[in-house]
This record gives C-alpha cells, sequence and structure tokens, in this order.
C-alpha cells in the first residue's frame, strides 16, 4: 500500500457529548472521506505502553483503511450499517435518561475511494487521555471538539453513560492520576466538573488553536468549518440545530452546575468560553 500522508490520518477526540459522532457522520457524507466512530475497545489496551500505543494505533489505520478498501466495511460503533449523527437519540421512560440506539459494530463504505482516501477514527476520552504521545508523531493529525461547559454538563445528566456519574473508564485506565483524583470526590457534580476541566486542560495544553474545534461553530456554519479538518467540508450546506438549549435539560440543576462551574476560577475551560457564554443558555 503507498505512504498515507498525515493529512489523510484524523485522530479525533473531544469532550463526550460535544458533537464528535456528528463530526463523523458530517465527515462521512464527504467524497474520498471514511469517519469511523468509536471502532477501539480502549480497555482492551490498557497493558500496552504508551510507545506501543501509539504505534498500535498507526496500524489500526493501515488496517482499517485495507480493510474498507478490500471489502466495503470498516469497524464502527454504528446503527443501520452507518453511523449515526446522534448515538444517544433513545429514551428510557423508568429513568427519564436518553439511552444508545447503537445496533452494531461494523459500517458499510457505499462511496468510491482513492487509496489515500481520508480516514478519521474518533475516541474521545481514550485518545484524550493519551493525547500528549499522539502529538509526538508526524503521521497523524490530531483534533478535538468542545462545547460549551455548561451545556456539556447538562447533557451528561440527561444520559447514560459513565459520565453521568462523574467517571470515564476510558480515560482513567490511561491517566491513573485522574482517576485517583475522581475516587477522591464524593459529589457527583464536583467530580463531573474536575473530569470536564481535565479535558479542556487537555486540549489547552497539547493542541494549536486551530486544532481545537468549537460545536457551536460545526452547527453555524452548517458544517463548513470542520474544512479545517477535510477541504472538502467547505461543500456543506447540512441543516443543522444547536441542542445547547435543549428542553430536557432541568432547569433547577442548571442553576446548580453554573454555580459550580462559575466557582471555578482557574478552570482551563475560561481560556475557551466567557462567563456570557455560559449563563446566555
Amino acid at each position: 500500500m503507498q505512504l498515507i500522508s498525515a493529512q489523510q490520518q484524523v485522530i479525533l477526540t473531544g469532550l463526550p457529548r460535544s458533537g464528535t459522532t456528528l463530526t463523523c457522520h458530517l465527515l462521512n457524507k464527504l467524497p474520498n472521506s471514511v469517519a469511523l466512530h468509536e471502532p477501539l475497545i480502549p480497555l482492551d489496551l490498557a497493558g500496552y505502553e504508551r510507545a506501543q500505543l501509539v504505534e498500535f494505533i498507526l496500524e489500526y489505520f493501515s488496517a482499517q483503511r485495507r480493510q474498507i478498501l478490500q471489502t466495503g466495511t470498516a469497524v464502527s460503533k454504528s446503527f443501520g450499517g452507518q453511523v449515526p449523527d446522534n448515538p444517544m437519540a433513545g429514551f428510557d421512560p423508568i429513568t427519564g435518561k436518553r439511552i444508545r440506539v447503537l445496533d452494531g459494530r461494523l459500517v458499510e463504505i457505499n462511496k468510491p475511494l482513492e487509496p489515500d482516501f481520508c480516514l478519521a477514527i474518533k475516541q474521545p476520552a481514550f485518545f484524550t487521555a493519551i493525547l500528549k504521545d499522539l502529538v509526538t508523531t508526524d503521521s497523524l493529525r490530531c483534533f478535538a471538539l468542545i462545547r460549551n461547559p455548561l451545556a456539556v454538563l447538562l447533557s451528561w445528566n440527561s444520559v447514560e453513560m459513565p459520565v453521568s456519574r462523574g467517571r470515564v473508564p476510558a480515560a482513567e485506565a490511561f491517566a491513573p492520576e485522574l482517576k485517583l483524583s475522581l475516587e477522591q470526590i464524593e459529589d457527583v457534580y464536583d467530580r463531573q466538573v474536575l473530569l470536564l476541566d481535565w479535558f479542556f486542560q487537555q486540549y489547552l495544553t497539547y493542541l494549536p488553536a486551530k486544532q481545537i474545534l468549537f460545536y457551536e461553530a460545526t452547527i453555524n456554519t452548517a458544517g463548513r468549518s470542520l474544512a479545517v479538518i477535510n477541504p472538502l467540508a467547505n461543500q456543506l450546506t447540512e441543516t443543522l440545530y444547536s441542542k445547547n438549549n435543549n428542553s430536557l435539560y432541568n432547569a433547577a440543576l442548571k442553576q446548580t452546575l453554573l454555580a459550580k462551574l462559575l466557582s471555578k476560577t482557574e478552570g482551563a475551560f475560561w481560556h475557551f468560553y466567557t462567563e456570557e457564554q455560559l449563563i446566555s443558555i
């Protein structure tokens, strides 16, 4: 197989519930482009050394590229054989929380592709935890999705996921200091705020500003802001709606979480969002 440039091998990470799956969905609409939704099982890789992890991921990109070109399929969380725009579109009437609607781990690629097509792989928690190592290789480009911190916390509390309990096993397995910090906090909302700020701090520390993408920009530009990942995104004209003011969010909880965010004066998220932006939702 020909040598593939880093331009065509994209690491996609970001805050859970920041639009990373929507980003994959939009990138899959582009010609000569494939984006996979969490094909890896991070906890299976917990025993690897960091250098081994990077080599494994590079080989995984090559293996998925071969599989796509040879079989027209790829490993990816999916619904109906495709990457959905929102994997948490289901609803549990008992808990009142949104649940996953995924039904498989294989997607069908039904479009012509050149051997050097753009391949993006998305793993929010796992790739964030090892971002320091991923950015050291010149064979990959790394991007992170972020979103209004208050909207993120409200979304976390509306879904049935580990983040609703202030935990993220796929990151903690590779960031023992994060795991220890979370274990020392009893209040679930305080854990969530610490966890949210950890994600922001990783991106602030290891990525240049142009590789940190805002959910709000994706929505406001009909997806065209993703052109920094793939220039063909300039042709997108999707009808997208912000979920920052989702009617599912609890109004009383919003005030509780807002107060906790405002009290964290040294939070890394303040490098990206203002107090006015938090209050505006």
